[in-house]
């Protein structure tokens, strides 16, 4: 691929995501009915996810890496789309209810962890890493056990061991995903990408960790796009479980 081409890609993928955070608040202010919205929203993400994944089979043709199996790039494009929505909707979410995220004490310096949240968000899904990272350290610093904040910060982590080969490094960001579900139960992120990353990201993989936190991810109402994907990896690994449960018999 051409840098020129990667340079048109880029293009349209910020265009994309823009869309997709404007639609949302056009739908958060009621400037756009529902069918409009589902249509238009659908669309720019359908067409996103494409362009996302045309950036990545091009920079892997470009540089020389290793191979990138076709789940991880899934769960990458999903879970940068999912973030990609979720920008902009801090407040409707924080009107009268614990932010998902916020702190089991309430919290301090609320309108600071929730910009940062945001400026990490939207890093996240223009592929900044290191910003994002930084974002969610700004948080932790504020809020020590802000779910989120440690979530996206353990699945960052997890993506960089995966493509360091470093599996010492990829198990801990597993046990760090796994310490936030033991802090906060309801954040269903948490339980999303722990669930992916026992299946997909550590070996040997851990079906039974997965299809737990796959089941838990489903039960707390998690973000459209990760449900989907976490439906998917259900499908895969809940039949590996079956076959290893011992029969009963009556």
């Amino acid at each position: 691929m051409t840098p020129e081409r990667l340079a048109e890609l880029e293009e349209e993928r910020r265009f994309l995501l823009a869309s997709i955070r404007d639609i949302e608040r056009e739908r958060e202010a009621g400037d756009v009915d529902a069918d409009d919205f589902t249509v238009l929203r659908d669309g720019y993400v359908a067409r996103a996810a494409a362009v996302l994944r045309e950036l990545e089979d091009g920079r892997n043709r470009q540089l020389p890496r290793r191979l990138v199996p076709a789940w991880r790039r899934v769960a990458v494009i999903v879970v940068t789309l999912a973030v990609a929505v979720g920008i902009g909707v801090f407040v409707a979410r924080s009107s009268g209810q614990r932010l998902p995220g916020q702190s089991l004490t309430g919290g301090q310096e609320i309108d600071e962890v929730t910009r940062a949240l945001a400026e990490a968000s939207r890093m996240l899904a223009a592929d900044d890493f290191a910003g994002a990272l930084q974002r969610y350290d700004q948080v932790l610093a504020i809020e020590p056990q802000n779910a989120e904040a440690l979530t996206y910060r353990a699945w960052l982590t997890l993506l960089g061991a995966d493509g360091a080969g470093d599996d010492v490094l990829a198990r801990q960001a597993v046990d760090d995903l796994a310490a936030v579900v033991a802090l906060d139960d309801t954040y269903a992120d948490a339980h999303c990408l722990l669930a992916v990353a026992a299946a997909r990201f550590v070996q040997p993989p851990d079906a039974g960790l997965a299809a737990t936190e796959g089941q838990a991810c489903l039960a707390a109402d998690p973000p459209g796009m990760l449900r989907g994907m976490v439906e998917q990896l259900l499908a895969g690994v809940l039949p590996a479980v079956d076959s290893t449960t011992p029969a009963t018999t009556g």
